[in-house]
């Protein structure tokens, strides 16, 4: 075999692969209450990795009968819900079922059924990336491992959640679950599919499969928390966790971009390679950016189930929480950031909290204080409740609110919050009871765990 064909498959299967393991490591890192064993993994893997073979299967049956894109409106449109969307999706859950069957000892919590059915999408798409890399070269890997791979595990995992909604939440009926979660699941990939191919509103059709894409990913991490929040191992303390989660997409993104410019480097040039680095990452940062933020933030609370939204990863909002402020516009990443959800630790313990600003403060020698619970407010605002003493009933109802803009630990170490009080008796058993305009501000605190709760 010619020598350039030979780097050219290995340029091809190590974009592919790179690929993978970006979503294998991420699978891994959200499994973090009761870890799949590899070997595990690696079924699942391959199990997904065999199932296009029923999709291509299906499209030479109907090629025999030339069904195809041929660029009008009302065919395409047809092609890409009732045969691409249908082929694929119901190929990937033939192996979803047969990997479900295979491992049914260890589905023992809600997020293995997502993990393991990701898995097998990721198979999938493993496969069909390296014939894509193969037909068109590396250099499509990075839209291909961020975009299309994770399109395949979004909707194979709204099939998924459809189906064993009942059973894992006891929320609406089999029937009507599995109904829409597998009309949804093919609907959105045929749409997704049919606006890349088409071009009736000009170069700016694509936007529209974006806009999918985005809700897609809000759909899965919605999907993703409701699952770990009712794991039957559910523990606060080792769901503290989320910064490394978008440094890990970034990293990986870097290396499956670092592969396909080394391909073009090695049979183009230097400049082309360099030209295309700043061409994907102009392409596709806004979506990485995006991706990787709203991936690495769950919305944790224990028993807390969120009915899936049709939302987009980011919003407009002004409640102190923003991650950008654009011209004045204050916007959020949904799900907890690294702060929010840093305060888990610290569920059920008994905390020391301090003014930062011990020469104007109502907390003069601080004040000892269990934190009780945690709250999504109706506005979708993280805080925490706090019970103090009986001796110390004028802290009744007061809330801790982590501090996610500007300077967020003190000296360096502390976590910071808001200290806040809620307009009335608006606890109860409900998050929604309050909206972040019944919390009236305090003053600025940070928290210490007392010496015998320290980690």
């Amino acid at each position: 075999m010619d020598s350039n064909k030979v780097m050219y498959l290995i340029f091809s299967a190590a974009s592919a692969i790179a690929g993978a393991l970006l979503w294998i490591n991420y699978f891994r890192q959200i499994d973090i209450l009761e870890k799949e064993r590899w070997i595990h993994i690696i079924q699942a893997l391959i199990i997904g990795y065999l199932t296009p073979t029923f999709a291509l299967w299906a499209y030479t049956f109907l090629g025999n009968y030339r069904l195809d894109f041929n660029g009008q409106f009302l065919n395409d449109l047809f092609y890409a819900v009732a045969c691409v969307g249908t082929i694929e999706e119901l190929s990937k859950l033939i192996g979803v079922l047969i990997t479900f069957q295979i491992l049914k000892k260890h589905l023992n919590e809600p997020i293995d059924y997502l993990i393991y059915g990701g898995l097998v999408a990721l198979g999938f798409s493993l496969r069909e990336n390296f014939i894509y890399y193969n037909n068109y070269g590396p250099q499509i890997a990075s839209g291909r491992t961020i975009i299309s791979s994770l399109v395949h595990i979004i909707n194979t995992s709204i099939c998924i959640y459809g189906i064993y909604r009942f059973n894992l939440f006891k929320k609406g009926t089999p029937f009507i679950n599995s109904l829409f979660g597998i009309g949804i699941a093919i609907i959105s990939h045929g749409m997704f599919d049919f606006f890349l191919s088409q071009q009736f509103l000009g170069q700016i059709t694509p936007i529209f499969s974006t806009i999918i894409y985005l809700i897609g990913i809000n759909f899965w991490l919605q999907m993703i928390s409701n699952a770990i929040n009712f794991s039957p191992y559910f523990n606060y303390v080792k769901i503290s966790y989320s910064r490394h989660i978008y440094r890990s997409i970034f990293s990986w993104y870097i290396i499956v971009l670092f592969i396909s410019s080394l391909y073009i480097y090695y049979f183009q040039s230097f400049v082309n390679a360099t030209d295309d680095i700043v061409k994907n990452i102009s392409e596709e940062g806004f979506v990485l950016i995006t991706l990787a933020l709203r991936a690495s933030r769950l919305s944790i609370n224990k028993g807390k189930y969120t009915p899936i939204k049709i939302q987009f990863p980011i919003y407009k909002t002004n409640n102190d929480d923003e991650d950008f402020n654009i011209m004045g516009y204050k916007f959020k990443i949904r799900g907890e950031n690294e702060q929010e959800i840093y305060f888990l630790r610290y569920m059920n313990q008994q905390v020391n909290i301090q003014a930062l600003e011990p020469k104007h403060t109502i907390l003069t020698n601080g004040l000892m204080a269990e934190i009780t619970s945690k709250y999504f407010t109706s506005d979708n605002v993280v805080v925490y409740l706090i019970k103090t003493n009986e001796n110390q009933k004028e802290f009744k109802n007061f809330v801790l609110k982590p501090k996610s803009i500007s300077k967020k630990h003190a000296n360096g170490k502390y976590p910071q919050a808001k200290f806040m009080k809620i307009d009335g008796d608006k606890t109860g058993n409900s998050s929604n009871h309050f909206q972040y305009q019944d919390l009236i501000y305090i003053e600025d605190v940070y928290i210490k765990e007392t010496p015998l709760q320290t980690h």
